[in-house]
């Protein structure tokens, strides 16, 4: 079966690690026989709103190849996920040129 290329983008409570945090993402990816293209480092940013009480957090977004069998797993390990406040995955067609260096 062949990897599909996602994006998953996300956003990590303010008192948390991020980088513990974006370590666990990874690891779960890698679990799931993922295969991790590009990470971004996490940016201190305020939310357009409240997000479970949360006005500011970190943000983040990893680019990844996997078989699409193990999105739905990997969203719903996120969505228990203590220290993250919201995580939206999509399919990517390619990479940009930040990226792809």
């Amino acid at each position: 079966m062949d990897k599909q290329l996602y994006e998953l983008s996300f956003w990590i409570k303010l008192d948390s690690d991020p980088e513990k945090e974006i370590n666990s993402i990874i690891d779960l990816i890698n679990k799931n026989k993922g295969e991790i293209i590009y990470i971004d480092i996490a940016k201190k940013k305020e939310l357009a709103y409240p997000v479970k009480k949360e006005k500011i957090g970190y943000f983040s977004y990893l680019v990844f190849k996997i078989n699409k069998e193990s999105i739905e797993k990997i969203n719903k390990e996120l969505l228990v996920a203590k220290n993250l406040l919201r995580h939206l995955i999509v399919k990517r067609k390619e990479l940009t040129p930040k990226e792809k260096s």
